[in-house]
């Protein structure tokens, strides 16, 4: 089949490629503008190793990666914003929660999503701020470990977690995307309306025109009845 044969098998039928477009454009437009407004706020966490050796830095790339796990774990969130002084329910701030992590930096970066811009941050400062009270924490208790066995000071490696950023609340919302939802859609609506015009084509075995004899059949047309 030659190129223009698949143009005009779509002219045949713009309007239902116009149809799909207009459909598929206006659901998501009607759906990105039903949802409330979200705002995305996060906060970065470096492991610095003390002292900045090989493996001490080895033994923080491993720390970071246990990390990511402590955000889902209910019960470190609860902590966190006990220890804040939030009253923000642990299970809601555990569903806006997510990490990133870049291990060639060393850092992890705690992030929060919210239709709400001050409940956003409040979370991710309160995680923030538990991960370093409990590296300090676990410092702390190194060093007593080793300081009962006759050593004043720990003199293994040790990792010092530090809060890179304090957010405040998001000013500009990050979703939902309206304008990039619609055109997808209306992209996507294009591509389904013109596979379902060469399906009907396909399937379509009338012949309507001269044309299409002459293209099918390979045979002239010699005589031709006229419609009502």
């Amino acid at each position: 089949m030659r190129p223009e044969e698949y143009l005009l098998i779509i002219a045949r039928r713009w309007w239902l490629v116009l149809i799909t477009i207009f459909v598929a454009a206006g659901s998501a437009f009607l759906y990105s503008s039903t949802q409330d407004e979200t705002y995305e706020t996060s906060a970065r966490l470096m492991a610095i190793a003390e002292p900045p050796d090989y493996y001490t830095d080895l033994y923080a790339k491993n720390r970071l990666a246990s990390y990511r796990d402590l955000i889902d774990n209910h019960e470190f969130v609860a902590t966190a914003l006990e220890s804040a002084g939030s009253g923000i329910d642990p299970g809601r701030a555990v569903g806006m929660l997510s990490v990133g992590h870049n291990p060639d930096a060393n850092v992890v970066q705690v992030i929060a999503r919210d239709t709400d811009p001050a409940r956003a941050a409040e979370v991710v400062n309160a995680v923030a701020n538990e991960f370093v009270e409990q590296s300090a924490e676990e410092n702390r208790q190194l060093r007593e470990i080793y300081a009962g066995e006759g050593e004043d000071v720990y003199r293994g490696g040790i990792v010092r977690i530090a809060q890179l950023d304090h957010p405040a609340p998001p000013e500009t919302p990050v979703g939902p995307r309206t304008r990039l939802n619609t055109a997808a859609a209306a992209l996507l609506g294009l591509v389904f309306g013109v596979l379902l015009t060469f399906g009907i084509a396909y399937f379509e075995d009338s012949l309507r025109k001269p044309e299409d004899i002459e293209r099918y059949l390979g045979l002239p047309t010699i005589g031709e009845i006229p419609g009502r």
